[in-house]
């Protein structure tokens, strides 16, 4: 079965942090978002800053979250998320065409659930991202327990 992330929102610090765009809802589909990067050699393009450095990305809109949880998807869910990113792409960041949009779309929604899949279900993770060899973007994931108290998530 194929993982995919869900957003997970602790309190409003990612509100705070996250002016530069919005900050996603708890349980908000999100990618790893590396596509969308700032080039972290030259710094960051974006005042007030964007975190692009260390969060996910919704794919349906411009927000951004710092934690996700890994969680099980079908098949027909990672389909419907490479509609739903295409389409925000398209809309939203001004993609040239559908087809543009949708090849992006592909990669990013796959390049997530393989990294999703290196996770156990119901973990949460980070990333940091950092300027890599031959501008190649360096990603690092660390992995939470998931909290809870008696049967509902904190």
């Amino acid at each position: 079965m194929p993982k995919f992330l869900k957003a997970v929102r602790l309190d409003d610090s990612d509100a705070e942090l996250y002016k530069a765009s919005a900050a996603c809802d708890d349980d908000e589909w999100v990618c790893t978002g590396g596509f969308m990067v700032c080039n972290l050699a030259e710094g960051y393009r974006c005042n007030p800053r964007c975190y692009c450095d260390e969060s996910f990305l919704s794919i349906s809109r411009c927000a951004r979250v710092t934690l996700a949880e890994v969680v099980n998807v079908t098949t027909a869910d990672l389909e419907i998320f490479k509609d739903q990113l295409a389409q925000h792409l398209l809309f939203d960041w001004k993609a040239p065409d559908y087809e543009t949009a949708r090849a992006v779309a592909e990669e990013e929604i796959d390049y997530t659930a393989e990294t999703a899949a290196a996770f156990p279900t119901e973990v949460w993770i980070s990333v940091k991202r950092s300027p890599g060899d031959d501008g190649v973007i360096a990603e690092k994931y660390d992995q939470y327990e998931r909290l809870m108290i008696g049967a509902h998530k904190l």
